[in-house]
Order: structure tokens, then C-alpha cells, then sequence
């Protein structure tokens, strides 16, 4: 697990939620974004929230398993 940002601890509001987020791509379901912080690489999902709250956030993590890289421990010999 990464160290989040302050922002990202304090967590993010409105549409934009914090000034580090940048869209990354659609979510699964309709009306999801994923949004990744430039300054922790936390993701969150931007969603529709309630009437007097039109957008609402959560953690990526809290509903999708995050999986680390494993590394490559065989490698096709280039001379072959």
C-alpha cells in the first residue's frame, strides 16, 4: 500500500477533487471515472453522489483488488 498524499488523506470533493487528480479512464460502470494523483498514485472513483451532494469519491482499493506486477522470472533469450 502507498503513503497517500495530505490531499488524498483529507480525500477529494466536487468534480475536480483535488488539484493532483487527473482523469485516467472510464469506469466499469456507468457514470464511474477513475482518477489517478499525480503526487501518491492513489486512484479514486468519481461518482454521482445525491442531489445536494452531485458528486461523491471512493477509494479504487475499497472496491477492487489492487495487484502488484510480479516479476518476470523467465525471459525468452533474444539469440536465439
Amino acid at each position: 500500500m502507498s503513503t497517500l498524499c495530505v490531499s488524498c488523506i483529507e480525500g477529494p470533493s466536487d468534480e475536480g477533487g483535488h488539484i493532483a487528480l487527473a482523469f485516467q479512464v472510464e469506469g466499469p460502470f456507468p457514470g464511474h471515472h477513475i482518477f489517478r494523483c499525480d503526487e501518491c498514485g492513489e486512484r479514486w472513483i468519481r461518482h454521482y453522489g445525491s442531489p445536494a451532494v452531485r458528486f461523491a469519491w471512493t477509494r479504487y482499493a475499497k472496491h477492487f483488488a489492487v495487484r502488484r506486477p510480479k516479476a518476470d522470472l523467465w525471459r525468452p533469450s533474444l539469440a536465439a
